[in-house]
């Protein structure tokens, strides 16, 4: 009889909290040794700083423990970390999942891999994060872009219709989207997968921001059809910074073919702390995630009505857009009421509140599970009255470049980034073919990238990225230079 994943509620948590309360010192890496855990070094005492590097280390690294020689053996012996990985496909409907310390970014490009490969054709949504691109130059896929629908009034980004993927050129394998978008949109992931799957194609969603999705009946996009998707568990979730899982379901990517584009990309000293906190987010929405999510939800709601009330703001939801949106995002438009989202952020980061994209229109927050309703409604009165404290004068909308991209492409993200390079001013470079992207980050989504024409259009608007924000992944952080192909 195989081991049953339910048996255990959170395998890999238990054997963390095993190794670390045997307090071993071991003849093999990590350096530190475990000497810094528990606040105390081997002997007892509780003055770290008699421990070399305890003055500064010690609050950083005191969780600190590996899964090999840590909290399984050198062979993993115990399988702890595979039965955890099993535990979360059977959560979220998945047939195989694989834990990550890369973030998505490595969740997207290890997709792409297993989907993809040389001279492959993937259909890819040109509004997805730069890790997108990054898969696209590792496995060699040659990218067919598609483009989401834009709101006509907002510029923002309402996610690939099916009727767009309805007709690519019959060799394209693949189709790579990002659902929910960064702003908030939820595609029409059942819609996708019908139509990817009629066509004989694979359906890769990046579903980033949106684990709490798998967590709510049938609103995952693994639920709803998709074959491969990646999801942040330190996003709307509570996983540590950088933890991530990758799961696929049904046979058009086996369980092997991900697990080796999964060992491509990973690390071989994986922290047995990030991954058991990917477990132990699991375990905890097993026990008492409904309650959690609608209790956040909820709060989330009750933020949007209260700000619909401030004249001229519009709160951007299921109801302003007519489709489905991610009900922990609080994502506002600003221009009727003439406040700058720019400085809106700005006063909100001064204040300790940091958002997590904003351009001159809009702002966009994420709620969680563990901001208390009464964090929320304060916040909700905090906002309202910087709102009336910014007011200006109604302004026509100046939509953000990066979701209006329609690239000329000359060449392959990866034959450019391998192709011979020159550096040339980047106002002298317009005809040239770029061998770098350009991302404003957040969000992280390229205003230009490898293989893609120079125009007039995108020399103003990486400018006026840099003048907003951080523009970044490219080598001249000043933006007066671009390394261009060398032709």
């Amino acid at each position: 009889m195989g081991h049953d994943p339910r048996e255990t509620s959170a395998p890999l948590v238990d054997a963390w909290q095993r190794a670390r309360a045997r307090r071993m010192h071991p003849l093999q890496v990590p350096g530190h040794k475990g000497r810094f855990a528990d606040g105390r070094d081997d002997l007892g005492s509780d003055d770290l700083p008699s421990v070399f590097g305890g003055d500064l280390l010690a609050d950083l690294v005191r969780d600190d423990l590996p899964m090999q020689g840590g909290a399984d053996d050198n062979a993993y012996t115990g399988g702890y970390l595979a039965q955890a990985e099993a535990l979360w496909a059977v959560r979220v409907g998945g047939d195989h999942a694989r834990f990550l310390v890369g973030g998505s970014t490595q969740g997207n490009i290890t997709s792409l891999i297993a989907a993809g490969g040389p001279e492959r054709r993937v259909a890819v949504d040109r509004t997805s994060h730069r890790s997108a691109l990054a898969g696209l130059v590792i496995s060699g896929s040659d990218p067919v872009w598609v483009f989401p629908e834009i709101h006509p009034e907002f510029g923002l980004p309402l996610g690939v219709r099916p009727e767009s993927i309805a007709g690519l050129w019959g060799d394209v394998v693949a189709v790579f989207v990002t659902s929910p978008t960064y702003v908030g949109m939820v595609s029409d992931v059942r819609g996708l997968a019908r139509q990817c799957h009629a066509d004989n194609r694979t359906l890769i969603v990046d579903q980033a921001w949106g684990a709490h999705l798998g967590f709510m009946p049938g609103c995952g996009a693994i639920e709803q059809g998709a074959d491969i998707v990646t999801t942040s568990v330190h996003k709307a979730l509570m996983g540590y910074s950088q933890t991530a899982v990758v799961t696929v379901r049904g046979g058009r990517i086996d369980a092997t073919r991900l697990d080796r584009a999964v060992d491509l990309t990973a690390t071989t000293s994986t922290s047995a702390t990030l991954l058991a906190s990917i477990d132990a987010t699991r375990a905890v929405m097993d026990g008492h995630g409904e309650n959690a999510l609608a209790s956040a939800i909820e709060s989330t709601s009750r933020m949007r009505a209260a700000l619909r009330r401030v004249p001229g703001l519009v709160v951007v939801d299921e109801g302003e857009l007519g489709q489905a949106f991610d009900p922990l995002k609080l994502t506002l438009w600003l221009p009727r009421t003439g406040v700058n989202g720019v400085a809106l952020a700005d006063v909100l980061w001064e204040q300790g509140n940091g958002v997590e994209v904003a351009d001159v229109d809009s702002i966009v927050m994420t709620i969680s599970l563990l901001d208390e309703p009464e964090f929320c409604e304060e916040t909700s009165l905090m906002l309202v009255a910087l709102l009336e404290r910014l007011r200006g004068e109604p302004r026509k909308p100046a939509p953000a470049a990066l979701w209006q991209v329609v690239p000329e492409v000359v060449l392959t993200p990866r034959a450019a980034y391998f192709a011979p390079r020159r550096r040339i001013r980047l106002a002298d470079a317009v005809g040239e073919v770029s061998a770098e992207q350009f991302c404003p980050y957040p969000p992280g989504v390229p205003l230009l990238a490898p293989g893609e024409r120079i125009t007039a259009e995108v020399v103003r608007d990486i400018a006026e990225a840099g003048r907003i924000g951080r523009v970044a992944y490219c080598s001249d952080p000043t933006l007066e230079s671009v390394e261009v192909v060398d032709a």
